[in-house]
């Protein structure tokens, strides 16, 4: 985009330039006046202590959009190329190529500026001068940039992961040197400042791996056998083929929780082996307990009141 802009922007001066030659050739200008205006064109004119020249300042934005080309066109020849043959994490690479691309962009600036013949003892000046309002106004920047720089490095969240962040959760769909995007379950885009990732709590569903419990709670009738319910609740889970049964520290488990207002409540707990299908495996689980326990005759009950008329 700036490489664009920037050969668009040359391309206009240029352009406006030729037209007003032209123009005022076709309006009686002399050879004289003429040689004399390319001759200011090329050395410059004086404006209240500053020296322009355009034709530097068009040479500066050629040169920086061809040295911000050559920088995309490195990037993706790190990406795709170079980096993968190294033994480097893939956070790692992310990072180093993003770094890569800031820093080209800072020497295209400068070598640009340069060309177009900015002077830098000037502008050092100016930046020394502002360099306390700067700072406090550019802190948050600064520290959504290196909390980036972290994430890229550490890792601990990665495209395409589910995590939560505060009142934000879905998955991660793109991590930036400033902020992180994450697309929420009803599809809109909730936008984290990366310093809100690294210094809060974050919860990340599939970091190590897929795998995650899902808790079912169920309930019965007073008076149901609760050896049976135990017995058909582990079989629901054994015969669901996202459960994983092969692992002693992710065993299916039945819990009898507590002897409730109206009924018997229990609680299925088990591992799956992908926790992004939370919701379809719950659903399933569901149907197959519901059709389990129609078969053996046991109730599920509901909320029930008994009401006394006192009559006087």
């Amino acid at each position: 985009v700036p490489c664009c802009a920037c050969v668009r922007l040359a391309n206009i001066l240029i352009v406006l330039g030729v037209v007003s030659i032209l123009l005022m050739r076709l309006w009686g200008m002399s050879d004289q006046t003429l040689m004399l205006l390319l001759a200011r064109l090329q050395n410059g004119f004086n404006i209240g202590g500053v020296t322009i020249e355009p034709l530097r300042i068009i040479y500066g934005l050629i040169v920086f959009a061809l040295l911000i080309t050559v920088t995309q066109a490195v990037k993706e020849h790190l990406a795709d190329a170079w980096l993968r043959r190294t033994s480097l994490s893939r956070g790692a690479r992310e990072a180093s190529i993003t770094v890569f691309g800031y820093v080209g962009i800072l020497l295209a600036v400068l070598i640009g500026l340069s060309i177009a013949g900015i002077d830098f003892k000037n502008l050092a000046i100016i930046a020394g001068a502002l360099s306390v309002g700067i700072g406090f106004g550019l802190q948050n920047i600064v520290n959504n940039f290196v909390s980036g720089l972290i994430l890229l490095f550490e890792r601990p969240i990665r495209r395409g992961d589910w995590i939560r962040v505060g009142q934000a959760e879905g998955y991660v769909r793109d991590i930036s040197i400033r902020s992180t995007t994450i697309q929420a379950f009803d599809g809109s885009d909730v936008i984290v400042p990366n310093s809100d990732i690294i210094s809060g709590q974050v919860v990340n569903m599939t970091l190590t791996d897929n795998y995650g419990r899902i808790a079912i709670p169920v309930s019965v009738a007073y008076g149901t056998d609760t050896e049976q319910v135990v017995k058909i609740l582990k079989q629901a889970a054994e015969a669901h083929p996202a459960v994983l049964t092969n692992d002693p520290s992710m065993r299916i488990v039945v819990n009898f929780i507590n002897f409730g207002e109206n009924a018997l409540n229990f609680e299925l707990r088990c591992f799956i082996r992908d926790i992004v299908g939370r919701g379809s495996v719950i659903s399933e689980l569901n149907q197959s307990i519901n059709q389990a326990f129609q078969t053996n005759g046991i109730e599920m009950p509901f909320p029930q009141r008994t009401v006394h008329l006192v009559q006087n």
